[in-house]
C-alpha cells in the first residue's frame, strides 16, 4: 500500500503517475480507479477481483479523506484497515492528520509547499509589486507555474469570501487564518478582488486554448506587476 497526501498535489499527481505507468510496465495489468465518494461494495468487489488476479491488478482510491464525511467513507478506511492490501494506492489532494495513518501499513509520502509560497500570497497587496513580484520569482524556482497559479486561484477566492461574507464565509479556518484573510481581502476591496478573479480565469483559459503568446510565468509576472 502507498499513500501520496499533501497540499503539493503538483508533485503527488506527479508520483501516482510515475506509480501507475511502473506498475503497467511491470505487470501489464489492469488499474481501477475510485474517488472517495463511491460505495463499500465497489471497493470489495475490486479487492475480491485482486485476489484472483495477484499482482496484475492495482487499485487506486482518491481523496478518501477529503471532502464530505460520510458513514461509507468510514467502513471503506475500516475495511481497507483490516484488509491492508498491497496493490492499493491512496491519493488525498491534501495533508492527512498522521493519527489516521497510523493503522495503515505501507509507505506514506507526503508532498508539503514550499514556505515562500505562503510568503508571496501574504505579501500580495496594492503598492507591495515589487516585493511581491521578488517572492513570486523565488517561488518559481521551487515550484511549477502551474503549481502557483493553481493556489493563486484559491487564495482570490478566499479573499472574496473573506472580504463579502467575514467570518462566516471562512468558518472552518481558525480565526488567526481568518482575520489575516479578511484584512488582506479589505486592503483590495471587493471590486477589485472580483476583476482579479475574472483576470486569473481568463489566464487559465489562454493557457488551455493556447491564445496567448506568453507562457505562464510570463502572464504570473504581468497579473502580480498590475496589483
Amino acid at each position: 500500500m502507498i499513500i501520496l497526501h499533501g497540499e503539493n498535489i503538483v508533485l503527488s499527481r506527479q508520483k501516482l503517475k510515475e506509480k501507475s505507468l511502473d506498475f503497467k510496465k511491470k505487470t501489464k495489468g489492469e488499474i481501477l480507479f475510485f474517488n472517495g465518494s463511491t460505495e463499500l461494495i465497489n471497493i470489495q468487489q475490486a479487492f475480491q477481483s485482486l485476489s484472483l488476479l495477484g499482482e496484475h491488478q492495482l487499485v487506486i482510491i482518491e481523496n478518501l479523506f477529503g471532502g464530505k464525511k460520510s458513514k461509507e467513507k468510514e467502513k471503506i478506511i475500516a475495511f481497507i484497515k483490516d484488509l491492508q492490501p498491497k496493490n492499493l494506492i491512496i491519493w488525498e489532494g491534501k495533508k492527512i492528520d498522521g493519527r489516521l495513518l497510523s493503522s495503515f501499513q505501507g509507505q506514506v509520502l507526503r508532498f508539503d509547499l514550499t514556505p515562500v509560497l505562503f510568503h508571496f500570497l501574504d505579501s500580495l497587496r496594492p503598492g507591495n509589486i515589487k516585493a511581491s513580484i521578488i517572492l513570486l520569482h523565488q517561488t518559481l524556482e521551487q515550484l511549477p507555474a502551474e503549481m502557483i497559479f493553481f493556489m493563486l486561484v484559491k487564495h482570490f477566492r478566499l479573499l472574496i469570501l473573506a472580504t463579502d461574507l467575514g467570518k462566516k464565509g471562512l468558518k472552518s479556518m481558525p480565526s488567526w487564518r481568518q482575520g489575516k484573510l479578511i484584512n488582506q481581502g479589505h486592503e483590495f476591496g471587493l471590486e477589485r478582488l472580483l476583476k482579479i478573479y475574472q483576470r486569473l480565469l481568463r489566464i487559465d483559459c489562454q493557457q488551455k486554448t493556447g491564445k496567448t503568446p506568453f507562457n505562464l510565468s510570463s502572464q504570473l509576472d504581468l497579473l502580480i506587476a498590475s496589483l
